[in-house]
């Protein structure tokens, strides 16, 4: 037995008791020991494998995608060296993707804004001058208290992008309306909007969950899950588990072969908008084969077993199989493998809703778990469950005024419940001045680079007529940025403070929070806690709400009065552990099914307080402006009314209406889309530009990777290392046409742009399309993402050399961004930009 053997057995030995609470690795020749990297010690410690120095273990949680998941980081002599899982959520078990592990790149950027920033130069120009946070608050402030000072504090238009959690509350239910603009806008355009307007408009509540865990079939339409989806890896490792453990079966349908085709039992290649026309052909089948829950249908939808089955008569596999090239007896077979699943569920995503037809598309996924009987169920499709925080600080009683009509071209789109963002700049440019905001404020966006027809979005952002004041508060020089005259550090989400609420895959509650693991870089600052500075500076009314000043404070007080967390110790317990949940909590299933009280419910029906719709729904006639609800008289918008639904004499919860002020009911039928000419129930809705293309279009779709989200992630030198280029996916058979071969220099063109880029020539995507994912290309957001080693324009000679890897960039390339070819369009219901839809000619170099 050699000398290291025996010294482990005997540091073993004597260490036993110990194991329970931990044991370490650590470095041998550190400790005195002659073996490498094991030593046992107390327990409630932990010291690195690499140093041997103890280290700080900080729970909290994740911001490299919006899944944000619950993380554990490392803290070394002041300096971040890993992040993993927090094995104390359930919503990840400890788990933690590659962006996620990559996430210290965040901080750690050498291109990072560290610095408040003034422009000195042309807008776009690059020349910078470094300021004091006192000067750039006095001159924002200024600005600001002039617009309310002259009565229009609505002219400060405030645009987000990544904003969640505590920080979402602080600053649109505390600051914005306090202050007095409600000139706001987000990102959800071009991220989900039209799956959560169709959600509206059926069940009510927009967010839903795939309860993966307990069901016994998936279905997927257009979502990438196992490589990107709002739940990442919550779902993808509950999906794996239930293929690898119980054998669910999982069946892919998408233009790709993504890396979720991949792994799944079956893989169909559907042509590019035409996933609803499957799904209503499986409908029909299920109804058809008697599979249906006809219990659901004639209770809980607003239409009968006999109405659907009529609207679905024509819908046959083999008209599907002619719209959307899937074959026809596979179209039934797995129809019938699904209804008879009892339960399954659908997962959808971009690739089924980013179209023209998206909103009717994710109506019919949602009508065909409805048909099966799969709707909030145990292993069905669920509206989802969040944490319910409580903040002690009272919000302000304002109703804001905004300029309404920087949102969308008016009239552009029935029901913009979550408005159009990508339209925002060319809707701006198109106004008078007097309907212009003054001051354009961006978090955590950049809409010169994320939204499409990118050229016109930077000549907006140059023109300082068209908006005379750009504030960008942000982590890194971005590509909006760049045209702003103002720029604010922000810290990273390892630097900050927050609560977080974002749903659970087992329908339970789940609290967790965000911590600072390290003082911020730098000078970066906080936006929330800017704001409540700001908000003392500004006076008044905006000072007397904002009676907080750090969003610690903030979080502090949500733990020390949120039922269950305060409980078990509130701040103290959940900084030690970083999230709570009752741990004898059941899912939440059939909420819907919730009994009203009825005598209580007619009784405020006699006296009037309450009324009653020829649809059954209770609503508060005070919460409206006509006096009236929803399909039967009132606005679309006054959803906030609702009180319950009556069902068979009896009255419920229902399906709770939100942005939309339908019925308690799930409506199979839509009053709110008949009345505007489209089928109340719904219909295949082909794509008016893809019903004559010429010999020489294709289709251009995008698409998510593994390691990079959005625009957001590229300063992280690990995942631009891993992915940094974006060749265009073509099908061989579309390549032999085109005459262009495998890494070949190519031209795309649409009628907004052109772009070239290389060839990858693969059967792993569909005939008559080219596919690009959406994360390269950048042009700005540091050297890393541009993989160029130049100066940082923001950094002097000292700071510019501090980062060797700088040295170490061996990528040449940087990929293409397919935004410049996308037009600024969205789909006519909600306004979600219509990424797959783009008809584009492709030619050879």
């Amino acid at each position: 037995m050699n000398k290291g053997r025996r010294s482990f057995l005997k540091a073993l030995s004597l260490s036993t008791a110990s194991l329970s609470a931990a044991s370490l690795i650590t470095n041998d020749k550190i400790f005195g020991s002659d073996l490498h990297g094991t030593v046992l010690l107390e327990g409630g410690r932990d010291f690195s494998p690499l140093t041997g120095k103890e280290r700080k273990a900080v729970a909290s949680a994740c911001w490299q995608c919006v899944a944000r998941d619950g993380i554990v980081g490392y803290v070394e002599d002041g300096r971040i060296t890993h992040l993993e899982g927090n094995p104390e959520l359930p919503r990840t078990n400890g788990k933690l993707c590659a962006r996620g592990q990559g996430g210290v790149g965040q901080v750690y950027n050498p291109d990072r804004l560290l610095y408040p920033m003034k422009r000195v130069g042309k807008r776009g120009e690059g020349k910078w001058k470094r300021i004091s946070w006192d000067e750039a608050l006095t001159e924002l402030t200024g600005k600001l208290k002039n617009l309310q000072d002259r009565g229009v504090p609505e002219k400060f238009m405030f645009h987000y992008g990544r904003m969640k959690g505590s920080t979402s509350a602080v600053i649109k239910k505390y600051f914005l309306p306090a202050y007095g603009t409600g000139t706001v806008d987000g990102h959800t355009a071009i991220c989900e909007s039209a799956k959560w307007t169709a959600q509206e408009l059926t069940w009510g509540h927009h967010y839903d969950v795939n309860d993966v865990s307990r069901t016994n079939y998936i279905l997927n339409f257009g979502s990438n899950f196992f490589e990107a989806h709002t739940s990442h890896i919550p779902l993808s490792q509950r999906a794996i588990a239930a293929k690898v453990e119980r054998g669910v079966k999982i069946v892919t349908f998408d233009v790709r072969f993504s890396n979720t085709a991949a792994k799944s039992d079956e893989w169909y290649a559907v042509k590019p908008g035409t996933d609803g026309a499957v799904m209503l052909a499986m409908c029909h089948v299920i109804m058809k084969n008697n599979l249906h829950d006809s219990d659901f249908i004639e209770t809980w939808t607003n239409t009968t077993v006999k109405d659907l089955k009529n609207h679905l008569k024509d819908n046959t596999p083999k008209w599907a199989e002619k719209i959307s090239g899937v074959p026809a007896d596979a179209i039934e077979r797995i129809a019938l493998e699904f209804g008879k699943a009892k339960p399954g569920t659908i997962v959808t995503y971009r690739g089924l809703v980013t179209h023209y037809n998206g909103v009717i598309n994710e109506r019919i996924s949602k009508m065909m778990d409805a048909i099966c009987g799969h709707i909030d169920v145990p292993g069905g499709t669920c509206p989802a469950i969040g944490a319910k925080w409580k903040n002690s600080f009272k919000k302000p009683k304002a109703h804001p005024k905004k300029l309404k009509k920087v949102y969308a071209p008016k009239g552009a789109y029935l029901y913009p419940t979550h408005h159009s963002c990508h339209q925002v700049l060319s809707t701006i440019k198109s106004l008078d001045p007097k309907d212009r905001p003054e001051i354009y404020m961006v978090y955590c966006y950049n809409p010169a680079y994320v939204t499409g027809n990118c050229q016109e979005n930077i000549e907006i952002l140059k023109d300082e007529s068209i908006i005379p004041y750009i504030v960008v508060s942000d982590v890194a020089y971005s590509e909006t940025a760049s045209y702003a005259d103002l720029l604010l550090p922000d810290t990273t989400y390892l630097e900050r403070w927050d609560w977080e609420n974002m749903v659970s895959m087992d329908m339970i509650h789940e609290y967790y929070i965000r911590q600072a693991m390290i003082t911020p870089l730098g000078e970066a600052r906080n936006l929330p806690e800017v704001f409540c500075d700001i908000a003392k500076r500004l006076g008044g009314k905006t000072a007397e709400t904002l009676t907080f000043n750090t969003m610690e404070e903030f979080v502090k007080d949500a733990c020390e009065h949120t039922p269950g967390v305060k409980d078990v110790g509130g701040f103290d317990y959940m900084k030690v552990h970083g999230a709570w949940y009752d741990r004898a909590e059941q899912p939440h299933y059939n909420k819907h099914t919730k009994k009203m009280k009825k005598s209580e419910v007619e009784a405020n029906l006699a006296t009037g307080k309450w009324v009653k719709n020829k649809f059954g729904t209770v609503y508060d006639p005070k919460k409206t402006k006509s006096g009236k609800y929803g399909a039967d008289g009132g606005s679309w918008k006054e959803y906030k009314a609702y009180i319950c639904q009556e069902v068979k004499g009896d009255y419920y919860l229902g399906f709770k209406p939100d942005k939309i002020a339908k019925s308690g009911m799930f409506e199979t039928y839509s009053d709110f889309l008949a009345k505007k000419g489209y089928s109340g129930i719904p219909s295949y809705l082909p794509i008016p530009e893809h019903q004559n293309m010429k010999d020489d279009e294709l289709i251009l779709t995008t698409y998510k990777v593994n390691v990079q989200t959005h625009s957001r992630t590229q300063g992280c030198k690990y995942l631009s290392e891993r992915y940094h280029d974006n060749p265009a996916w073509i099908n061989p058979a579309t390549a032999i046409k085109l005459n262009i071969k495998d890494k070949d220099k190519i031209l795309v063109e649409s009628k907004v742009g052109k772009i070239t880029t290389q060839a990858k020539v693969t059967d792993a995507v569909q005939p008559g399309i080219i596919s690009i994912s959406n994360h390269c290309g950048h042009w700005q957001w540091g050297r890393f993402a541009t993989a160029n080693q130049s100066r940082n324009p923001l950094a002097t000679e000292k700071e510019d050399s501090l980062d060797p890897d700088i040295n170490r960039i061996w990528w040449k390339k940087k990929g293409v961004h397919p935004n410049y070819v996308i037009p600024n369009e969205g789909d006519p219901i909600g306004g979600m930009m219509r990424y797959m839809d783009t008809v584009v000619k492709v030619s050879k170099v």
